[in-house]
């Protein structure tokens, strides 16, 4: 604890913006076209993202492969062996996702393939992209420590899960893993193989309650009265039907994954139990709920169907008591009611969240060797010093790919390849930007030409490299010095920022948080980069996460320490600031601190 740290406190906060990426759904949605998989987005149904099915050699722009075999032969076995180089990627080409689009729309009517699936690096012992690229191979790993087929083996290390982002597999190998190498090449499946691991955010249903109630009354009523009248005789003829029907349903269906997933259901079950048991009484109370009888109706009513008709004061007046004789009085009474009452409801409880689906991808370089000609199996006679001419390849380092979106603008390379006096020096300058790195293309080539050397001495360069660090109008020089170079005969230089990197992983119970009335808890970052205290990245935790954990990237100089800081926000306006504390280890956990040393802002 006796290094000093510089530290800067900056007055304004940085606000992380994170990338939007698509989730596709999980339970459903899934369809395989030509033994390709799509997956439907989350919100768009007609919407659908192809996984491809294995990585593969890239292609130039021009459709040939960017891959390379080569055999040399020197004066002994310390100048001769081989070279091998590929690039790969892991998409699918336009062809065949244009016609998986043609099946898609054929067998979804305005369904589009928007793109490939939204993959993010695996993650290892807590720490992002560790082995999501992998060649698995017995010529180019080691044995024991020892190297018995290669010299060298460069790995991009990070997988080419962006769209035009490549990988790279380079290896300079001994004369006896060249010969296995070149011969494995000409079977149907090498020795090289390539696995990818990744995963892909995907929404899926942890709680979903259904509650269906129906309940239905019929009520039908036909009566017919035919009444009579032949001068004092009368016949009825009455036929009534009186029918009621009364039916009731009620469905809940549950699908309950949450004790899987790890999410609090209790308030969903505690609304689902209190929706059902009030359903229950409403639809079976006879008297005031749904299952009430409506009105009985009455076949004939009281005046409805008249009898004799009395004698008229006319008869009883003139004719005295005679009985009158009177006509035929037919009376004809029918009556017909549907009464349907018919009540429903329908209650759609539900909690979604993403899970990580992991994605394992292999694919072998195999059945390449009959079908290529010499741009890519090439058999090199070192001994032919005139002509020669060398590849180099300088490559960002797999583990600062990163870096580049964040901190670095770019890194520029400066080199040299001295000969005698006969010939003027060959230099080149080349330059990686943040722009490159984000379209995939990490690599960048060099070579020279041998020029008659007939000694190992060929093979020696110079070069220099300058770092760019955003915010900051200095350009970092390795070595320090115009004059001062770095010296190598290496094939393929890996380069790495002169700094180092931590990823720290940050857990948080919500709970706590909302127990304790926070709202949001702020942790502040600070480290010494390129000689100068700042502040690099502020990361923002709310109560309302959906996930515990987080994990980010802090960049410091090599030797120098990280600092940080936590302030607190309660949900009435107050906030609680710690003192800058040295980070120890790479897992912090938050806890809110006590209410009474929180303070108004």
């Amino acid at each position: 604890m006796n290094k000093t740290v510089k530290i800067l406190i900056l007055a304004s906060f940085l606000v992380a913006s994170g990338k939007l990426c698509a989730v596709v759904k999980y339970d459903e949605g899934r369809l395989m076209i030509n033994g390709i998989q799509l997956l439907q987005d989350n919100t768009n149904p007609l919407e659908y993202y192809y996984l491809p099915q294995y990585p593969k050699l890239a292609k130039n722009e021009d459709g040939s492969l960017e891959f390379l075999c080569i055999k040399y032969v020197g004066a002994n076995k310390e100048s001769s062996g081989g070279l091998f180089h590929a690039l790969i990627e892991y998409t699918l080409p336009d062809s065949l996702v244009s016609l998986i689009g043609r099946e898609l729309e054929q067998q979804k009517p305005g369904a589009v393939i928007v793109g490939p699936v939204p993959l993010m690096q695996a993650f290892n012992d807590g720490q992002q992209g560790v082995g999501s690229f992998q060649v698995v191979s017995a010529i180019l790993s080691k044995e024991g420590g020892q190297d018995k087929f290669n010299r060298t083996v460069i790995t991009s290390g990070h997988a080419p899960l962006a769209p035009g982002s490549k990988a790279v597999v380079a290896s300079l190998l001994t004369p006896e893993g060249a010969t296995l190498l070149w011969n494995s090449m000409q079977g149907t499946t090498s020795d090289v193989s390539v696995t990818i691991q990744a995963y892909y955010e995907a929404a899926v249903k942890a709680y979903n309650a259904v509650v269906k109630a129906e309940m239905s009354t019929v009520y039908e009523h036909f009566s017919r009265v035919y009444g009579v009248q032949q001068e004092y005789t009368k016949r009825q003829l009455r036929r009534i039907v009186d029918e009621l029907k009364q039916n009731g349903t009620l469905s809940v269906e549950v699908f309950d994954r949450t004790s899987a997933l790890g999410i609090k259901d209790n308030d969903l079950d505690a609304i689902l139990q209190l929706v059902t048991d009030k359903l229950v009484e409403i639809m079976f109370n006879a008297e005031s709920g749904w299952s009430q009888e409506p009105e009985r109706e009455v076949a004939v009513e009281p005046g409805q169907f008249k009898g004799r008709q009395n004698e008229s004061w006319f008869s009883r007046t003139f004719l005295g008591s005679k009985d009158t004789k009177y006509y035929t009085d037919n009376q004809y009474v029918m009556k017909k009611r549907e009464d349907i009452r018919t009540k429903t409801f329908y209650l759609n409880l539900s909690q979604s969240t993403t899970v990580k689906v992991p994605v394992y991808s292999s694919g072998n370089l195999g059945g390449l060797f009959g079908s290529m000609d010499s741009r890519y199996f090439r058999i090199v006679d070192m001994n032919d010093p005139a002509f020669q001419i060398r590849d180099l390849h300088f490559q960002i380092d797999g583990d600062y790919v990163d870096s580049f979106q964040d901190l670095i603008n770019f890194v520029s390379v400066n080199f040299r390849k001295k000969y005698d006096a006969t010939h003027d020096d060959h230099t080149k300058q080349i330059t990686i930007s943040y722009q490159d790195v984000k379209g995939g293309n990490t690599i960048r080539s060099v070579n020279y030409p041998r020029l008659g050397i007939s000694t190992s001495e060929w093979l020696n360069y110079e070069y220099q490299l300058g770092w760019s660090i955003k915010g900051d109008n200095r350009t970092i020089r390795i070595p320090e010095g115009q004059d001062k170079w770095i010296k190598s005969n290496e094939p393929a230089i890996s380069l790495r920022p002169p700094f180092e990197k931590r990823v720290i992983e940050i857990d948080a119970e919500r709970s706590q948080f909302r127990d304790a009335g926070v709202v949001t808890a702020v942790i502040d970052f600070a480290s010494v980069l390129a000689g100068t205290a700042r502040k690099y990245r502020s990361i923002a935790l709310k109560a309302g996460d959906a996930v515990n954990t987080v994990t980010t990237a802090v960049y410091h100089d090599i030797g120098e320490e990280i600092v940080y800081r936590i302030t607190w926000y309660n949900k009435d306006g107050r906030q609680f600031r710690t003192d800058l504390m040295v980070l120890e280890s790479d897992y912090l956990y938050l806890v809110p601190p006590e209410d009474q040393k929180f303070a108004l802002l």
